[in-house]
């Protein structure tokens, strides 16, 4: 697959998400390099993201986005994500007006056990029904569900 993902807001802030790959060949988790932009600071990481063949109690990354997607009218409290090893994460919020507030969260990638390594995070307002829909059905479509 070619090209990126890109999710823009207003002000030129944008994440990125490159073509996923699999290094073991075997399907069960994908390498995702990505990208936060955002008033001048530049962040990147690669993420081990689950794959398509995952156990059944792991909730892949277009399956949440979906999830939130699905529950439009709004929930109560925060939704969170995470990749395998915290490379990226993402928080949701819904403000019960139609709104989404997506943060996504990168980290250094590798193994941080004292929680010291860098992060960076860009917070995206979304529509929660139709921008939603469309970013669930972009990732679904990019990492290949």
């Amino acid at each position: 697959m070619s090209g990126h993902l890109v999710l823009r807001k207003p002000g030129g802030a944008r994440w990125v998400i490159h073509p996923p790959r699999d290094p073991y060949g075997d399907g069960y988790v994908f390498t995702v390099a990505t990208e936060l932009h955002e008033d001048g600071m530049t962040a990147s990481t690669v993420a081990n993201v689950e794959g398509v063949f995952v156990h059944p109690h792991v909730t892949r990354l277009p399956s949440f986005v979906e999830a939130l997607a699905a529950d439009w009218q709004g929930w109560n409290g925060i939704r969170t994500w995470r990749s395998v090893e915290r490379e990226l994460a993402l928080d949701a919020r819904h403000d019960g007006r139609g709104y989404v507030s997506l943060g996504v969260t990168l980290r250094a990638s590798g193994v941080d056990l004292d929680d010291t390594a860098w992060s960076a995070r860009a917070v995206f307002v979304l529509e929660a029904g139709e921008e939603m829909t469309r970013l669930a059905a972009d990732l679904s479509h990019f990492l290949g569900t």
